[in-house]
């Protein structure tokens, strides 16, 4: 299993997928900097931290999900090498889950990223507007936790795009899927049914009721490694992910 991952990785390296996971966290850092300097009331960090995890979650998180799964699939649909991969005396199951590992350690990633990037914004945001100080201090565990539970949540999301991104060698069917989820998610947003849409769900860590945040998680992370085996275990039927 060690090898098929550090394959997956190795074909990563000639794609696309590394820009993206260094581009998504960095798009949102420098957004709330520029949001920072805009703003006309003080801010302390907490609240400068929340907006931004909740400008990841709400948004970026499930359009990067979106692109990364489908390159990610698309390494293999591309070049057509499916046929070749299945054919080894390595159980079929291995390649996908493989994936779906490599996925979900690169959003984990991403969201590491993040925690170390928003205090980096936050200080040039100050410095490239003076009177835009930011008060009280960063909160690290506090971040990174709130940060975690929300990667914990995207788990659901992780599986159904992945799942998409294999079962259909065009990208398109995925990229309609991530794009009419995250349209749905908006409409969605204040609805109590929201906590258990996957594409919410990462948002709903944010949410003031304690039992609602916990109840969207574990929906999230314990939905997603149930798809995740459904996912394996569907794929590994196929000749092919695309037959």
């Amino acid at each position: 299993m060690i090898r098929v991952i550090h394959s997956e990785f190795a074909k990563l390296k000639r794609s696309l997928v590394l820009l993206l996971c260094a581009a998504a966290p960095t798009m949102v850092a420098l957004l709330s900097a520029v949001m920072l300097m805009d703003r006309d009331k003080p801010t302390t960090w907490p609240m400068f931290a929340m907006g931004s995890a909740a400008m990841w979650s709400y948004f970026m998180l499930p359009m990067t999900v979106t692109a990364l799964t489908i390159l990610v699939a698309q390494v293999d649909h591309g070049p057509k090498a499916w046929n070749h991969l299945l054919a080894l005396p390595v159980p079929r199951w291995r390649y996908y889950a493989a994936k779906a590992l490599v996925v979900a350690f690169l959003v984990a990633a991403m969201s590491v990223a993040l925690v170390v990037l928003l205090p980096l914004a936050g200080y040039a945001g100050e410095a490239l507007a003076p009177g835009r100080q930011l008060t009280g201090s960063f909160g690290w565990a506090e971040t990174g936790w709130l940060l975690a539970r929300m990667f914990a949540g995207s788990l659901l999301l992780i599986a159904i795009q992945l799942w998409a991104a294999l079962r259909f060698r065009s990208f398109v069917p995925p990229l309609v899927i991530g794009i009419g989820g995250t349209f749905v998610a908006v409409a969605a947003t204040a609805s109590k049914q929201g906590a258990f849409f996957p594409w919410l769900i990462p948002t709903n860590a944010l949410a003031s009721d304690p039992v609602r945040a916990a109840m969207a998680i574990q929906v999230g992370l314990y939905g997603g490694l149930a798809a995740g085996l459904l996912m394996l275990i569907d794929m590994a039927r196929k000749e092919s992910p695309a037959s």
